[in-house]
């Protein structure tokens, strides 16, 4: 961010860097590359005024505070039922076997991006099917069980001599890194264009939600510190919804349909063509 962002004030002092240019850049930038980029990059200049009067280099108020950001839609895309035949063909199209396995390990597990990409085999352990993340971005541990799938997909994977890593990269002793052009390539195939990486991680979230897994449940697969991360799983199933309304419909047509019978009067929707709105 600071090289796309805050390249031109890199020789810039901190006590020359005002309100008004903060809300000038964060204008400019929300024009030119969205409005998530520029709320993110006043929360990044925000953290590091903060530092920099902790670190004591730095005594002026932060000129970050106090900046109306721009609203913002949470995002709630996720992988349908009929859209993941699509994925999984997608998938095996994907040349690079580590590619196509880090994906997938993204889609059964809603392990982060990051996290898969990092994955070290010292931190697996395929016997007991479970997978202890070392550090994630809530700062703590995850110990996180492998599905049956996973833990399959994995002992075959290749195992790169002197590279301690899962999903090794194209330089001795790193792992991949850059995947969001075998990612284009994937959703492209699947006719998935506006399906993000991430989007798998909530695809795992929204699936428990809609076989009925509780909300402290997902929160813990998906190692959310904040209750209310997990609650936008709550608005995506919509199952226990359709349950009550199917449950609530067939008492009111039973109810009806036993006015009808004692003679009380005529059921108004014994039949479909009785129904006000059909067409």
């Amino acid at each position: 961010m600071i090289d796309s962002f805050l390249s031109g004030w890199k020789s810039r002092k901190l006590s020359s860097i005002f309100r008004k240019d903060v809300a000038i850049l964060h204008m400019e930038t929300g024009e030119n590359h969205g409005h998530y980029s520029a709320n993110r990059l006043i929360a990044l200049l925000r953290k590091m005024f903060n530092l920099a009067q902790i670190w004591g280099i730095y005594e002026g108020e932060n000129p970050a505070t106090r900046i109306q950001m721009f609203p913002e839609k949470k995002r709630e895309r996720f992988v349908h039922p009929d859209e993941l035949p699509r994925l999984m063909e997608a998938l095996k199209g994907e040349e690079n076997f580590y590619i196509r396995a880090a994906f997938l390990v993204c889609l059964f597990t809603g392990a982060r991006r990051g996290e898969v990409l990092g994955a070290r085999w010292e931190d697996i352990n395929l016997d007991e099917g479970v997978w202890r993340i070392p550090e994630t971005k809530a700062r703590r541990s995850h110990l996180l069980p492998l599905p049956g799938p996973v833990r399959e997909l994995l002992r075959n994977l290749p195992v790169m001599a002197d590279n301690p890593f899962v999903f090794p990269g194209r330089r001795a002793n790193s792992h991949l890194v850059c995947v969001s052009k075998a990612w284009s390539r994937i959703r492209t195939r699947a006719e998935l264009p506006d399906v993000r990486i991430h989007d798998l991680r909530r695809t795992v979230g929204s699936w428990l939600a809609g076989s009925g897994a509780s909300l402290p449940l997902i929160g813990k697969v998906l190692n959310h510190s904040q209750p209310s991360t997990t609650a936008i799983y709550a608005r995506l199933n919509i199952e226990p919804v359709r349950v009550a309304l199917e449950a609530n419909a067939e008492r009111m047509l039973l109810v009806a349909a036993k006015a009808e019978k004692e003679g009380v009067k005529e059921n108004p929707i014994a039949s479909q063509g009785d129904l006000p709105f059909t067409r």
